[in-house]
């Protein structure tokens, strides 16, 4: 599986690249480019993954574009529920 982050996470890819994981940037998967500054909507970006027929999973912080994501059966990973998921399991 390869990985997405949407743009406040841009940092996050770099760091699982670094460990190993094929992760990329919205900006560079669908712009070849890093630069954050470049406004990708959130139609732009479902459109976009849905292309790519469940082969690319997005990591994000957005609600609602998590939400479009399981709407349209893309593969999301929402940081929020990583992270409530090991609080809750390290009780």
């Amino acid at each position: 599986m390869r990985y997405m982050t949407d743009a406040h996470l841009s940092g996050l890819a770099r760091e699982l690249r670094e460990k190993g994981v094929d992760c990329q940037t919205v900006h560079k998967l669908m712009l070849d480019h890093e630069d954050s500054r470049v406004k990708i909507s959130d139609p732009e970006i479902v459109k976009f993954l849905a292309s790519q027929h469940g082969s690319v999973a997005l990591i994000t912080l957005d609600n609602e574009l998590a939400e479009y994501c399981s709407k349209f059966e893309i593969p999301v990973v929402r940081v929020q529920d990583v992270i409530s998921q090991h609080i809750g399991g390290s009780k």
